[in-house]
């Protein structure tokens, strides 16, 4: 799915940024409940945990507040781009762990997508920098999740 080039205003993007990291939550709430690899498990469960702290840091900001975010202190490298060869699904109840995970890495895409895209659009705005770490975070979360996808089906390719 292509990127929206879309000027938002400042309570429109928030109001974006919010729907989409409760979704990701819900997603990874939903996955944590459904797979049954404990790695697969303990890292939905981090991500989910994670996007209730993005949430928290985007509601804070509505009311024009800001909450520093943490260093998540992962080194992340560049993104493996599975999104370009792994096909995603809607997920339903007889969803795979595998496509539960590929479902999860192209959440992430999206995400890191959108907060690049609105760190560029805010150039020297303060919210440029919430979301240029919110974008720091969410590749973290991709990375994490490319790596585990790596380790656990690409063998199997």
């Amino acid at each position: 799915m292509a990127t929206e080039d879309v000027c938002y205003t400042r309570e429109a993007a928030l109001e974006k940024a919010i729907d989409m990291e409760s979704k990701s939550f819900e997603t990874y709430k939903n996955g944590y409940l459904k797979v049954k690899d404990r790695m697969g498990r303990d890292l939905l469960k981090d991500l989910a945990l994670d996007e209730l702290k993005h949430r928290y840091v985007l509601e804070k900001a509505f009311f024009e507040e800001t909450v520093a975010l943490h260093d998540a202190g992962y080194a992340t490298g560049p993104s493996m781009n599975l999104t370009m060869m792994l096909e995603e699904r809607p997920l339903n109840e007889s969803s795979t762990d595998q496509e539960i995970m590929i479902y999860s890495i192209h959440e992430e895409k999206r995400a890191v997508d959108f907060y690049r895209g609105m760190a560029s659009q805010c150039g020297g705005a303060p919210m440029a920098e919430m979301y240029k770490s919110l974008a720091k975070d969410e590749e973290n979360h991709l990375s994490r999740l490319e790596e585990l996808y790596e380790s656990q089906y690409m063998q199997e390719m």
